[in-house]
């Protein structure tokens, strides 16, 4: 008895949307990857470039802090864009600050150029992330489900062999380890199908998003000087920061269709997300930023650093299509506070016994749980916003998530001058810690499609509440 040709006209539709959306996940995973290596590859070659750089561990903390705050204002910035602009403009503007920062970056004669031209690189870096999120979180909803597992799959695997991209381009030369997120510009012709073009024409909040960087570049600057400087420059940071804070919150009251679009922060739901990609995100930097070091001191060389590091490629892919076949039948508040508790294990598990081994399990794990937070949380803002809204919405989010990572660099850096290295590792094993409490939290807004979003903001900025509801709602 054969099927009836409706049946198998739904099957083979089923199997080619299947088919369509990991084709399109892997393209943009990578297009994204290659932004990993900005901060992988270059932690590698951080003993390298302090040789040659004459700098102090306080000092090489710049080359990656610096990176993070140029990823999380290039990506908040460009996912705004995304949304009024579309991502071709937003892919041809990152293509080209990728290119100067990676010709100053192979120039620079000192670490301060070093940094400016990582500065340059990382908000290049930030537009390519904003432009393959947001063209994966628009992919239509058949397509979803299997490009973000290819996506996941992808970013772990980009992450668990950066350790060796970065040991094979120092093996040439160390300055090649911390441009290679250059990369992402071969990855543009395979994806421009699935970007757009502009779609609306509403005017950037130029002064909004100078604020928010100013926000966040003022934490970072806190956090990374506030032991080596005096009180009372300290607290002339901190009264900054906190000036612009408040700045941008008047001006997000002011103009509710300005760069931040109004009612996204006092989501609960985007708080608690915020806490779980920053408390994951400074765990992988913390564990990049101190696994070089530690092996090093044990004797391994670049080279060997790299390849220890490398069977993390094949686990990290491994488990995160696991893990998005399990986020179909587990709820994704229980897969991220596993990967985040799991996280914060391993990393005090190898501040407690230094041994390779233990090192190496929590780089792997610090990858994989990286790429699935990622692509779990990509999935949550598709399902929490509106499609003209998840570009500046997911570049906020990333931004978040790169301020705990920079954050987890210069915490490092502060407490290796006092504590050493592996203290200064379980100390920044909280954050992780604390991701995964609130990811116990985190509900998910079960709606079927973006049409009918939890919370959304049409184009001036206005709320619209979901089709059937009284009033506008962010839930928990």
């Amino acid at each position: 008895m054969t099927a009836p040709a409706s049946t198998l006209t739904l099957i083979s539709t089923a199997s080619t949307a299947v088919r369509s959306g990991s084709t399109a996940g892997w393209q943009l995973g990578v297009l994204y990857g290659p932004a990993v290596y900005g901060v992988s590859a270059a932690a590698v070659a951080l003993p390298d470039a302090a040789t040659h750089l004459h700098a102090n561990a306080a000092g090489l903390a710049w080359i990656l802090t610096a990176y993070a705050a140029g990823v999380g204002v290039g990506a908040v910035t460009a996912g705004r864009l995304t949304d009024l602009w579309g991502t071709r403009r937003v892919l041809l503007s990152a293509a080209a600050l990728l290119t100067l920062g990676a010709l100053i970056c192979a120039v620079a004669p000192t670490l301060n150029t070093v940094v400016i031209g990582r500065v340059l690189l990382a908000t290049g870096s930030g537009a390519v992330m904003a432009a393959a999120l947001a063209s994966t979180a628009r992919l239509p909803a058949a397509h979803r489900r299997a490009s973000m597992a290819a996506f996941g799959a992808c970013m772990a695997g980009f992450a668990a062999t950066a350790p060796l991209a970065g040991a094979l381009a120092a093996h040439w030369s160390w300055r090649a380890a911390l441009i290679l997120p250059v990369l992402s510009i071969a990855a543009i012709p395979s994806c421009w199908s699935h970007s757009a073009p502009r779609t609306q024409h509403d005017r950037l909040d130029w002064p909004g998003a100078g604020l928010l960087a100013a926000v966040a570049a003022g934490l970072l600057l806190t956090a990374q000087t506030a032991p080596h400087t005096s009180a009372l420059t300290t607290a002339i940071l901190a009264a900054a920061t906190a000036a612009a804070a408040l700045g941008l919150t008047a001006r997000t009251r002011i103009h509710p269709g300005g760069f931040l679009t109004r009612g996204i922060l006092s989501a609960g739901w985007f708080h608690k997300a915020t806490i779980i990609g920053a408390g994951v995100y400074a765990g992988l930097f913390a564990v990049l930023y101190t696994a070089p070091h530690l092996l090093n001191q044990q004797g391994y060389s670049t080279m060997q650093i790299g390849v220890l590091l490398l069977p993390g490629a094949v686990i990290g892919a491994a488990l995160a299509r696991l893990a998005a076949l399990a986020a179909r039948r587990l709820s994704a508040r229980h897969v991220l506070a596993a990967v985040s508790v799991i996280l914060a294990a391993t990393m005090l598990n190898a501040a407690i016994t230094p041994r390779p081994w233990t090192i190496v399990a929590a780089a792997t794990a610090a990858f994989t749980a990286s790429a699935i937070t990622q692509m779990l949380l990509t999935a949550h803002v598709t399902a929490h916003t509106a499609v003209e809204s998840r570009g500046g919405v997911s570049g906020l989010l990333t931004l978040a998530t790169f301020l705990g990572g920079g954050c987890g660099t210069a915490l490092c850096a502060t407490l290796w001058q006092t504590w050493g290295p592996a203290a200064a590792l379980a100390v920044v094993a909280i954050a992780p810690a604390l991701g995964a409490l609130a990811a116990r939290r985190l509900r998910s807004a079960h709606q079927p499609d973006a049409s009918t979003p939890v919370w959304c903001a049409n184009s001036r900025g206005s709320q619209a509440a979901p089709t059937g509801s009284p009033t506008p709602c962010a839930p928990g």
